[in-house]
């Protein structure tokens, strides 16, 4: 299968490109210029730097192109909306015109659990009505809407993959990252009691689920959102993991789930003076309330995850550890 994958050199999109090599496809690694491919290179991708103001470069990149993988995403999840929408809207929405335009049969849309509101503390699946209340939730939101109107409207199938939080290798800017800092500084941060359970997934199976999709027959009725998850913990239960790997239990540094809060807006508030803030209202949601997925859909659909808590817990620490060499 010929694919091309646009946002290949970022933390997802990378490994997206990795699982495709590794079922056989053929694939074409799309970057901005100023992107590190040293790993999609070395992995055996086709590397292109695109312009991607210029449709008509996209539609000729993608003739002959069976399958498109969008993960591109605006690196700073508290930007501005509109910021944020040049990325996650509008340039979506390029992406899936030129598809159309140059003849791609499908087109699979990378997003994130960050759609869900946090009203309901049990487990949630594909059915459950998405009412987004801060603006990254809503911008995603609004990216989905395009990739699904526009599919139809242009003839293409459209799949849309929601995966929990994710723990991988080639990570330097995710929570797990940060945790892993933290750590070294015996100073593991808990918001609120970090007992509420949480979804997370090794980010190799997200690769494995992308491809999958791409083989997936659409069937009459399905919308094609698919959530994916691998292992439930807590936050202190990965804390756990990561005091076993790294063979030192790290200190915790506390902070209540209403200080947290307060000072999540104020931060918020003060974005434009200070860049990205540490703390929001929505990081302080997700560390504090139970965010558990059932995605029994993709599972019965005959996608099941390969790699454990425990596997995905070493493999993201290892490459932390020799990238600090």
């Amino acid at each position: 299968m010929k694919t091309v994958v646009f946002g290949a050199s970022g933390f997802i999109g990378s490994h997206v490109v990795e699982q495709l090599l590794e079922a056989g496809h053929k694939v074409i690694a799309v970057v901005r210029a100023s992107s590190h491919t040293a790993f999609l290179e070395s992995a055996g991708a086709e590397v292109v730097r695109a312009e991607y103001t210029q449709p008509e470069t996209l539609v000729s990149l993608l003739k002959g192109i069976e399958v498109v993988y969008n993960c591109t995403a605006h690196p700073r999840m508290h930007e501005k909306r509109e910021r944020l929408q040049q990325v996650e809207v509008e340039l979506t929405r390029k992406l899936i015109e030129a598809a159309a335009q140059a003849g791609v049969r499908r087109f699979i849309q990378l997003s994130t659990i960050f759609v869900y509101d946090f009203d309901r503390s049990e487990p949630i699946d594909e059915t459950y009505p998405v009412k987004p209340k801060y603006t990254f939730q809503q911008v995603c939101m609004e990216r989905e809407l395009v990739v699904l109107q526009e599919g139809k409207r242009l003839g293409l199938e459209t799949f849309i993959l929601r995966p929990a939080s994710t723990i991988g290798r080639r990570d330097r800017a995710s929570f797990f990252s940060a945790f892993y800092t933290a750590h070294l500084k015996n100073k593991y941060p808990i918001i609120g009691s970090g007992e509420v359970p949480v979804s997370f997934i090794d980010t190799r199976d997200i690769g494995r689920a992308m491809e999958w999709l791409g083989r997936l027959p659409l069937q009459a009725g399905d919308d094609g959102v698919y959530l994916v998850k691998g292992f439930d913990t807590s936050w202190l239960g990965l804390k756990s993991y990561m005091d076993q790997r790294l063979k030192s239990k790290a200190g915790v540094q506390r902070l209540p789930a209403g200080l947290a809060y307060l000072i999540g807006v104020i931060m918020e508030k003060l974005t434009p003076r200070w860049g990205n803030p540490m703390l929001t209202p929505l990081l302080v949601k997700s560390l504090t309330v139970p965010r558990i997925w059932n995605d029994g859909k993709i599972r019965n659909a005959g996608f099941l995850p390969k790699y454990s808590l425990e596997e995905a817990v070493e493999d993201a620490l290892d490459d932390l550890q020799n990238a600090a060499l």
